[in-house]
C-alpha cells in the first residue's frame, strides 16, 4: 500500500483491548468510535442478541430435561445438528416486536 500511495481509514466499533496495537501503521488511519456507542452502530447489541441467547438457553434446557427423562448419562451433550436446529428455533422465537423495540431504542428508525 505504501508503495502505491494508498491510504485506508479503519473504523473500529468498540474499544476492546484486542483492537489496540503497539505500533503506528503507515497509510492506515484507525478511528475509534466513542465509548458506549456500540448499540447505535450495531443494533443487534441493543437487545436482540440477548433475546436470541435466552431463547437458545430455553431450548437447550428443554433438551437437557428430555435427555434426563430418557435416562441419558450426559444430558448436556448435543451434536452439531441439534445445536444448529436449536439456534434456528431460538431465532424464530425472536419476535418482530422485540426487533422493532430494539431498533427504536437504538434510534435507528422512527417509531411507527
Amino acid at each position: 500500500m505504501k508503495d502505491k500511495d494508498q491510504h485506508i481509514c479503519l473504523f473500529i466499533i468498540n474499544n476492546f483491548s484486542g483492537h489496540k496495537i503497539m505500533y503506528e501503521p503507515q497509510n492506515i488511519l484507525m478511528e475509534f468510535f466513542e465509548p458506549n456507542l456500540t448499540s447505535f452502530v450495531q443494533p443487534l447489541n441493543a437487545g436482540i442478541i440477548q433475546c436470541f441467547k435466552a431463547n437458545y438457553q430455553k431450548h437447550f434446557s428443554h433438551c437437557a430435561i428430555d435427555f434426563d427423562k430418557a435416562g441419558e448419562c450426559d444430558i448436556y451433550k448435543i451434536n452439531l445438528l441439534e445445536g444448529m436446529l436449536m439456534a434456528r428455533d431460538a431465532w424464530a422465537d425472536v419476535t418482530q416486536e422485540t426487533i422493532e423495540h430494539c431498533w427504536n431504542h437504538a434510534k435507528i428508525q422512527l417509531k411507527g
